[in-house]
């Protein structure tokens, strides 16, 4: 097979049909009621497509800010790590019903984009077509790295870019054009900034290595070679500046804000351990969390890529350059220090390893142009016998040390062992018999059935989520939230009592309060770890708030499920409304509204998003170690009239049961007497009338570890948490009642941790919120980033206070002049305002990003320059011909 085309179109098809027929043995949607959701697809990202879909089709502010996001944050930095592959524009296509079925499409067309650029590279730099050139891209589309983080599909599109990268880069060396690179590299630095890192980190390394070895030939001297690839990157990043430098910002304000681990000079394991992951089917779930690189790829590209560097017909410069590049990648995924350069500079959460792709396309490579010169030139079997030999060295020491690899198995060593054995005898009578025609073919059918029985053992350890969890929940809470705005169009937060995932309110389209990110702002954190919320380095959820902070942050409304008899309904309520905590002090708000599954309850407390407080002044707030202590303190921030409004309660006729007795019960432990039964610690909290009643639980007090009941009904919460949280225990209505509260344990030692007890004066939050409304803040309109409204204050020099996230992208102007906006409890919005009604307008800027726009204009002239050149030159000198010979 000569035709370039059909050897392309092959490159594409293959990988597209191993992926869909393994898809439709799966059932994954379109083929069947299963998906492709499973750890982050289901948790997080699906969340992302549905809003960006939402965004593009009806809000497109939404690319710059959220108010989905917890109680509002930046989302340029979130769209560029999660939402720009070019892809997801097939979402637009389908109703949010099909969502799943669609990202299922879009990730078996990744695989395939995977296969056509690669299977372009080979073409390119080898100068060849055909089944091998099919056959190694297809090892490249489905390789392990890409089998283990199907799921990331948000990283794959550096895979999809990667070899064109590399051949645009192997032309600059080569002392081509520059347009390829250019255009390449800009494109994954925008699609993705964290794999564009990685690759950005290769190509550094790439062409340090190959020109300090003179690796490469080249017709002017090495170090204007050197310079021509540095103006070409940096062409590259000027071009993706719009999204790069304001993401830069946004990260400044999240995770990389944070305080790091110490960097340890150790190694992560034995570097030795890598070899398991060679073998076919070499991964089990417990690799993402905590595991060794995924460089699986296959048998012939792995044992060619040895006799790489044994092939007496390549260079010796060549074969010392890739092998100081192979050995700094290999020490890469093992030494810490390094590891940590290519995650950009912090060791990653889950899924580690990410950069790994590179090796193994590395690896890939290297082995297709050893495969080209042992057909060329034929293969010295001495040589090829040791790299046999290695290899065999390799099964060897797994097989003895199997124990120390849970995802291996005698049968997958047994099953590579054969894969093996094939490939070399295959080797043997190609290279025996160069001219029979069918080896070639042979060749590629068997590395389809390896990839393909790495692609299907690998992923049968993962279990997925039916469509329906995706689809129902969002025609389910789109409903809710539709019915709310059709009651209320002002602006509002809603919460809810169940939850399906972290990023509920993107999927349901309302302002909510909870998010799970990779690009979630520190302050959010620390806010919600301070007010008593689980919160952590990329997520934040309102899940324990009380009735101060609902009326605070504008949580006018609350989505609860509905109790129905219905058996039908019933089901479907357990199957898709998760309960994900306990509000017992929601008795206080009225039921407004409800749909088929949920009741909508509204907050009579709630504040508008911004009002007159009582000081002129709002001073930090420094001490944050206890959560109601903190509220105490942001409430008297709105009025220092208020004194507090929450105090601390005793409990009385504490008995313990089958566990031994404390002496400081708020931090010690239930510890089990007999081992055999069940242990607990019973008390009686007195709940006076109009009050609410609420327990501090420290981060150890986790779900696994602990149960808690009242009068025999346990209390559902969400406890994964970096500080302690807010439990509601109990709501006082009209009568003095008591409570018993029963902590089980469901361990032989359960931590008990800053365990105290509070009561929260109802009639007080309503007396502190009543006063605050009478100067509020009225909002005439609002968009994702712009809120204007009037608000009225009788004296000079008064405060109004917002909830809205404090950033410097934020510009306010109060009457058409611009003001400059403060912050306070480290969190939020504050202006100074003067007596009279004012109009006060609030818009978001992402900062840097006019900057990055002008910088990425001033190299988008200079691209078309890089381009328009050339082609004025050969028409001026084809002008200048034609006049001469007339």
């Amino acid at each position: 097979m000569k035709s370039k085309r059909k050897t392309l179109l092959l490159s594409f098809l293959t990988p597209l049909i191993i992926v869909t027929c393994y898809f439709i043995y799966r059932k994954f949607a379109p083929f069947g009621s299963s998906s492709v959701m499973t750890v982050d697809m289901g948790q997080q990202y699906i969340d992302f497509f549905t809003y960006f879909r939402t965004t593009i089709l009806h809000n497109p502010g939404g690319m710059l800010y959220s108010f989905s996001k917890a109680l509002g944050g930046d989302m340029l930095g979130t769209w560029s790590y999660y939402l720009m592959s070019p892809l997801n524009l097939l979402i637009l296509l389908f109703p949010l019903s099909k969502l799943p079925a669609v990202v299922g499409i879009i990730t078996i067309l990744k695989y395939a984009l995977a296969g056509l650029t690669a299977g372009y590279t080979f073409i390119k730099l080898q100068k060849t077509t055909g089944w091998p050139v099919v056959a190694f891209s297809t090892v490249y589309a489905l390789m392990g790295w890409m089998v283990a983080n199907q799921l990331n599909t948000i990283w794959v599109d550096g895979v999809i870019l990667l070899p064109l990268i590399f051949l645009g880069l192997t032309h600059i060396l080569q002392g081509g054009g520059t347009k390829l690179y250019i255009i390449s590299l800009a494109a994954i630095l925008m699609i993705n900034y964290y794999i564009g890192w990685m690759i950005a980190i290769f190509v550094s390394a790439y062409v340090v290595i190959f020109t300090l070895c003179k690796a490469y030939q080249t017709t002017s001297a090495y170090w204007k070679v050197v310079l021509k690839w540095l103006g070409a990157s940096l062409i590259s990043g000027a071009l993706a500046a719009w999204i790069l430098v304001p993401t830069f910002f946004a990260l400044l304000k999240s995770k990389s804000n944070l305080e790091s681990s110490p960097l340890l000079f150790r190694f992560e394991y034995n570097p030795f351990q890598m070899i398991a992951k060679f073998v076919n089917g070499g991964f089990n779930f417990n690799q993402l969390p905590k595991g060794t690189p995924n460089i699986f790829v296959g048998s012939i590209a792995l044992i060619m890529c040895l006799y790489y560097f044994f092939a007496p017909t390549i260079k010796r410069r060549l074969k010392i350059a890739n092998g100081i590049l192979l050995a700094f990648m290999i020490l890469s995924m093992c030494f810490e220090p390094l590891d940590v350069l290519w995650h950009g500079m912090a060791l990653p959460v889950w899924y580690p390893f990410r950069f790994s792709f590179i090796f193994s396309f590395l690896v890939i490579t290297m082995g297709f142009s050893a495969l080209q010169e042992a057909l060329k030139n034929g293969i010295i079997w001495r040589r090829f016998a040791i790299c046999l030999g290695i290899m065999v060295a390799g099964f060897l020491y797994i097989t003895i040390a199997i124990k120390n690899f849970e995802f291996l198995t005698y049968g997958k060593i047994l099953t590579a062992a054969i894969f093996l054995i094939l490939s070399v005898l295959l080797i043997f009578l190609w290279t025996k018999f160069p001219k029979k025609t069918f080896f070639p073919l042979l060749m590629f059918l068997l590395i389809a059935v390896e990839m393909g029985t790495n692609l299907a053992v690998s992923l049968s350890s993962l279990s997925y989520l039916d469509a329906a969890n995706y689809t129902e929940f969002s025609k389910l809470m789109r409903a809710a939230s539709s019915k709310t705005r059709k009651m209320d169009s002002g602006f509002y937060r809603s919460a809810t009592t169940f939850s399906r995932t972290r990023n509920d309110a993107m999927t349901g389209n309302f302002y909510g309060g909870s998010v799970f990110s990779s690009t979630l702002e520190t302050a959010t954190t620390n806010f919600y770890n301070d007010i008593g919320n689980p919160s952590d380095m990329y997520y934040s959820v309102y899940s324990n708030g009380t009735i101060f902070t609902d009326s605070l942050l504008s949580m006018k409304y609350y989505f609860t499920p509905r109790h129905v008899k219905n058996k039908s309904e019933y089901r479907r309520s357990l199957n898709y409304l998760t309960p994900l905590t306990s509000r017992p002090d929601l008795v206080d708000y009225s039921k407004v509204a409800h749909t088929d599954l949920i009741n909508i309850y509204k907050n009579p407390y709630t504040l508008p998003l911004g009002f007159l407080s009582r000081r002129q002044y709002m001073f930090p707030i420094n001490d944050t170690s206890e959560t109601a202590a903190y509220q105490n303190q942001v409430a008297s921030q709105l009025d220092p009239r208020v004194g507090n409004l929450f105090t601390t309660v005793t409990p009385t006729k504490i008995t313990y049961d089958n566990a031994y007795r404390a002496a400081n019960f708020s931090n010690s432990q239930i510890k089990k007497i007999d081992k055999t039964e069940p242990a607990g610690i019973e008390m009686t909290i007195p709940v006076k009338k109009h009050t609410s009643y609420y327990m501090s639980l420290g981060p150890r007090m986790t779900q696994d570890t602990l149960t808690y009941l009242v009068n025999g009904k346990p209390l559902q919460q969400y406890r994964t948490s970096a500080k302690e949280t807010l439990l509601n225990l109990a709501t006082g209505t009209n009568k003095d009642r008591k409570i018993h509260l029963l902590i089980l344990a469901n361990v032989n030692h359960a931590p008990l941790q800053n365990v105290f007890f509070y009561a929260l004066d109802n009639n007080k939050v309503k007396t502190l919120t009543n006063d605050l409304k009478k100067n509020p803040y009225k909002i005439t309109h609002h968009t994702a980033r712009s809120i204007t409204g009037t608000i009225t204050s009788p004296n000079d020099d008064r405060t109004m206070t917002t909830t809205i996230p404090y950033s410097k992208g934020w510009t306010a102007t109060v009457d058409g002049k611009k003001v400059t906006p403060h912050q306070w409890a480290k969190m939020f919005i504050y202006l100074t305002i003067n007596k009279g009604k004012h109009t006060v307008k609030f818009t978001y800027t992402p900062v840097g990003l006019n900057t990055g726009i002008i910088i990425s204009l001033i190299a988008l002239v200079a691209l078309l320059g890089i381009i328009g050149y050339p082609i004025y030159k050969r028409r001026k000198t084809t002008s200048t011909t034609t006049s001469a010979n007339n």
